[in-house]
């Protein structure tokens, strides 16, 4: 779904216009339907560990899904791994994406750095303010690339979770 909305936010960026906010505010939208993917990923992702193993599904949503907002990997992911299945499966499982596919774990994390900056900068300010900032107002075809890097790198730690999951 966010493919879908992210190629009809590109073609709109790229019509013709006699506003220079309407690309931005389209930038805007862009990275933060993008973080709002993210979210609903990490989600999907802690159900699934919470399924493999705890079985306690009200408690993950209560303590877990509903008190963390946001996706960045130490601050947001990792300590809902953690409260999930604990710090020594989160390790073993970081230690095994890095056997498996060597820098992916620290370009994920700075690829999700990134845009958590971005999403609270355009989060929390209006245009005008992001403007006199110098925010970069990225095109909707950059972020469009951020969520194929994301998509593919998500896809492979989802792949070592899982290996790791059985293991326990």
């Amino acid at each position: 779904m966010v493919a879908s909305t992210l190629q009809a936010l590109d073609l709109w960026f790229k019509e013709p216009t006699t506003s220079n906010d309407r690309t931005k505010l389209l930038s805007k939208l862009a990275i933060l339907e993008l973080c709002g993917w993210l979210e609903v990923e990490f989600d999907r992702l802690i159900r699934l560990v919470e399924a493999g193993r705890l079985n306690d599904s009200a408690w993950v949503e209560k303590h877990v899904i509903e008190k963390t907002n946001g996706f960045s990997y130490n601050i947001h992911w990792r300590p809902m791994l953690c409260k999930v299945v604990g710090e020594v499966f989160a390790r073993r499982v970081e230690q095994a994406m890095e056997a498996a596919y060597p820098t992916e774990l620290d370009h994920l994390k700075s690829l999700l750095g990134q845009l958590w900056k971005d999403r609270c900068s355009f989060a929390h300010a209006d245009m005008n303010t992001n403007v006199a900032a110098q925010q970069t107002f990225n095109a909707p075809s950059w972020t469009i690339s951020q969520y194929t890097k994301l998509k593919e790198i998500l896809g492979r730690y989802e792949a070592v979770l899982m290996v790791e999951m059985q293991q326990i």
